[in-house]
């Protein structure tokens, strides 16, 4: 038997989750410790948009993690979140 990957979408109040973009703590020359991430989830922010777009999960659960370091750092207000399978 073989798995199927399921896409999701990620809706944060009426907008959906599109992407992410380095913000300003970015370090473009950001080296990693062995065996290390050579980026923090704080050096990216989440884009939102009014369409559904797809996400496969590993995606999304990175997604996910910039999302909430945004709402640790108070740069985006909390609203609901929902998770929709497509």
């Amino acid at each position: 038997m073989k798995g199927k990957t399921i896409f999701y979408a990620i809706k944060i109040g009426d907008k959906y989750m599109q992407g992410i973009e380095p913000n300003e703590n970015y370090c473009r020359s950001g080296t990693a410790p062995t065996m290390g991430a050579r980026y923090s989830y704080s050096e990216f922010k989440s884009i939102l948009g009014d369409e559904i777009k797809p996400i496969e999960p590993l995606t999304i659960t990175n997604y996910l993690k910039i999302l909430f370091e945004g709402y640790r750092w108070n740069e985006r207000n909390v609203d609901k979140i929902e998770i929709i399978p497509l």
